[in-house]
């Protein structure tokens, strides 16, 4: 269960950075606020912003503060063209110079790119200003073989969307390992054996830090043995040196071969009454 978990996060976590990754090319091929793509016989919404001067629109006032979503003052205001048979444009919101619309695509349309220019009535377009341009495919297939994102493209998902819902995901499934990852320690030190956290090699001496404390019933001067990562002993012993709650430390000879993986466990009474004569004693704190 432990492995299966393991991999399953990992997958996970390698598919988040895909998405991530995924976000940047999207933002940078297909962010271009001039371009829209839609399929015939398919709606999208579209946004974009006003260009050029603006002037106040008789009984709103100035537009630069306001907010308007009321569609028949829309159409007073704001004016796409030129007017196409195939696509039309219905605006939904004005917000200072942020504008949000509906691009609806008949059936049928002819693929193409057709230039519109969107601004408010009264000023007309800026010639110096570029147009939009409307991009219209055949079909939504064609719509997604066009797209930059390995998302959009293969799944006909937004990266964004596909990183929402996998983050939570990830956090999850992580939480889930350190909680069995908890529950393993508390098996372990319950069985008296505890992982040893830091191992720095000085000149003479092994300093270490190991998972086994008082609230584990270890006390100072008591003898605690080396183990392998399989639990099996290694010959190797020594007296606990400063305890604390949840943790202890000691001092071991340098030349003790200690490994990473390796664990201290408290000796279990035989072991303890049969004495310490053949233990390879090393020097504690």
């Amino acid at each position: 269960m432990g492995a299966w978990r393991t991999r399953t996060t990992l997958a996970a976590l390698i598919v988040l950075a895909l998405a991530m990754g995924d976000i940047l090319i999207d933002a940078v091929f297909e962010g271009r606020g001039h371009v829209f793509k839609v399929a015939a016989g398919h709606t999208e919404r579209i946004s974009g912003k006003l260009m050029g001067n603006l002037k106040p629109h008789p009984g709103q006032g100035s537009l630069l503060g306001s907010r308007i979503e009321d569609p028949a003052l829309l159409d007073s205001i704001l004016a796409g063209e030129p007017a196409y048979p195939s696509f039309q444009l219905r605006f939904l919101e004005l917000s200072g110079r942020l504008w949000r619309a509906e691009l609806t695509a008949d059936g049928g349309s002819p693929p193409g790119d057709y230039p519109v220019r969107v601004y408010q009535r009264g000023v007309g377009p800026d010639p110096d200003i570029p147009p939009l341009t409307v991009r219209v495919f055949a079909d939504a297939a064609a719509l997604r073989a066009s797209q930059a994102s390995f998302f959009r493209r293969l799944l006909g998902v937004a990266p964004g969307t596909a990183a929402g819902v996998l983050l939570p995901v990830v956090l999850f499934l992580f939480y889930g390992i350190w909680r069995a990852a908890d529950g393993d320690l508390e098996g372990l030190q319950a069985q008296g054996y505890g992982p040893i956290y830091k191992m720095a090699h000085r000149k003479t001496v092994w300093e270490i830090s190991y998972g086994l404390g008082t609230a584990h019933g270890l006390r100072r001067g008591d003898r605690l043995d080396l183990v392998d990562g399989r639990r099996r002993p290694t010959g190797y012993a020594f007296e606990a040196g400063s305890v604390g709650a949840e943790s202890g430390e000691a001092l071991l000879d340098a030349a003790v071969p200690l490994k990473p993986g390796w664990m201290v466990a408290r000796r279990q009474p035989d072991a303890a009454a049969a004495g310490t004569e053949a233990d390879k004693d090393q020097p504690s704190i």
